[in-house]
């Protein structure tokens, strides 16, 4: 839901960060990152699960913006290969065919209701039916920009109120029960504590997360969000119903369309990596021509054209998607030769076997107090590979979709490593274990291509 001054209340969020590491415990997070000394099988998480984490805000009753252009925002949509959008309450039956129409082609909607009747939340619900897949409860209702009050209620008891009453309305209607309900939002995140434990009023557990002041994305989430979404539903998984980062270079917050292309994709696989289930980037358009932060935090320009984190995205899920796959992944017993504190990871695999080794620096891109890009030299790491592997394609997709490194095992031989160059953008190893099978790309037999930075290590 748009928040006029989003970037301006983050920016306070500095002064209360020290306080939040100074009286919270934090919370031990579940990542796929290893040490250097590391050799032990990994277990993979499947490929498809990390696609279907990717969702976008989007705004298809606002005038004068790009949503206006609805058959080509559906087109981006589609190209870019996020299935999950999260948009208003709003009962217009102009907005329900629009969402019925993205439901058609596989992209379901989140309808977030922030004080709407019972009865009109019912309403709209089942005049989206087939293409809502979720009901948010309140968004950011702690922020006096919104003006929240629900029988007479502000929050923290209105939001307690209303939330309870739309939980129990969706859940005691045959029609609609089988939605999951998200709990609210907040604007600030420490708000969650004022708010108390809901979570006998949710299925899932909500936050709005964005980084600060331009840095990247992993320091906030461990230290302020997640110990603090904590406090108000601490036995639910996790949404992320908004976050991301906005080019208005103008504003303290604001950094340029080359770092977010580097961040955007690592913040959702840093989400990824702490089990949180879906994580919503704010938003999918820019909203206007204009400066100011609330107007460039799209995926996309007003004019349509792709930003660099939109084409990182779609060639993202273009290599990853497997929609339908059921299936338990294995292991890939391997090891970096850098440690965890560089080199930060995510292991997917597909049904195949086939096995997606996500590489990325942890390093800072923008530099905020000097409002540049940071110029990071790609780290060269050794992936030593304990599982006999075949094959290896190596791709940077916010640059490409196709490979930039292609290497086969000798005849009968494996490869036993690989060396590569990890910029601070997420690099893709595709890993085909000995005796699986592929799913295309290029042939370069007992070669490489492009092999700029990189290399390998065959024997039989």
């Amino acid at each position: 839901m748009k928040l006029r001054h989003k970037s301006q209340r983050k920016s306070l969020h500095v002064a209360l960060f020290a306080a939040t590491l100074a009286s919270t415990t934090i919370f031990p997070i579940i990542t796929q990152q290893f040490n250097a000394a590391q050799a032990a099988p990994v277990p993979a998480k499947s490929a498809d699960s990390f696609v279907d984490s990717i969702g976008v805000n989007t705004h298809f009753t606002y005038g004068g913006t790009p949503y206006e252009r609805f058959d080509e925002m559906k087109s981006k949509l589609q190209e870019v290969g996020i299935r999950h959008i999260r948009d208003g309450g709003y009962n217009d039956p102009d907005f329900f065919n629009k969402l019925k129409d993205l439901g058609s082609v596989g992209i379901k909607s989140n309808i977030i209701f922030s004080g709407n009747s019972m009865g009109e939340v019912l309403d709209v619900v089942k005049s989206l039916s087939g293409a809502i897949e979720a009901v948010e409860g309140p968004n950011e209702s702690d922020l006096e920009f919104f003006n929240f009050s629900y029988n007479g209620q502000r929050f923290p008891e209105g939001t307690r109120a209303y939330q309870q009453d739309l939980y129990r309305t969706i859940k005691n209607d045959s029609a609609t029960k089988h939605l999951p309900v998200i709990t609210p939002s907040m604007g600030w995140g420490e708000d969650a504590d004022k708010l108390g434990l809901i979570d006998d009023w949710g299925d899932f557990c909500n936050m709005h997360n964005y980084p600060n002041i331009g840095q990247a994305p992993t320091i906030d989430l461990d230290q302020y969000f997640i110990p603090h979404t904590n406090n108000m539903c601490n036995r639910l998984a996790k949404w992320s119903t908004e976050t991301g980062y906005h080019n208005d270079l103008s504003h303290d917050m604001g950094i340029s369309e080359e770092a977010a292309g580097k961040y955007i994709p690592r913040l959702l696989l840093e989400s990824f990596n702490r089990n949180i289930k879906r994580s919503y980037l704010y938003e999918f358009a820019n909203e206007s021509n204009d400066a100011g932060d609330q107007s460039n935090y799209g995926l996309i320009r007003y004019d349509g054209s792709a930003k660099p984190a939109y084409t990182a995205i779609k060639n993202m899920t273009s290599l990853l998607k497997e929609p339908g796959a059921n299936f338990n992944p294995g292991n890939l017993d391997y090891s970096l030769s850098v440690g965890e504190d560089r080199v930060h990871s995510t292991l997917l695999q597909k049904s195949n076997g086939e096995f997606y080794l996500i590489l990325w620096q942890e390093a800072n891109s923008w530099d905020n107090e000097g409002k540049h890009d940071i110029k990071v030299d790609d780290l060269n790491v050794t992936v030593n590979l304990n599982t006999p592997i075949s094959r290896a394609e190596v791709y940077k997709p916010k640059e490409k979709g196709s490979p930039i490194l292609v290497q086969d095992a000798p005849s009968g031989g494996r490869l036993n490593n690989l060396t590569v160059g990890v910029p601070d953008h997420p690099l893709i190893i595709k890993l085909i274990a000995n005796g699986a099978s592929t799913s295309g790309g290029s042939n370069n037999s007992g070669g490489s291509s492009n092999n700029s930075g990189g290399g390998s290590d065959n024997s039989g």
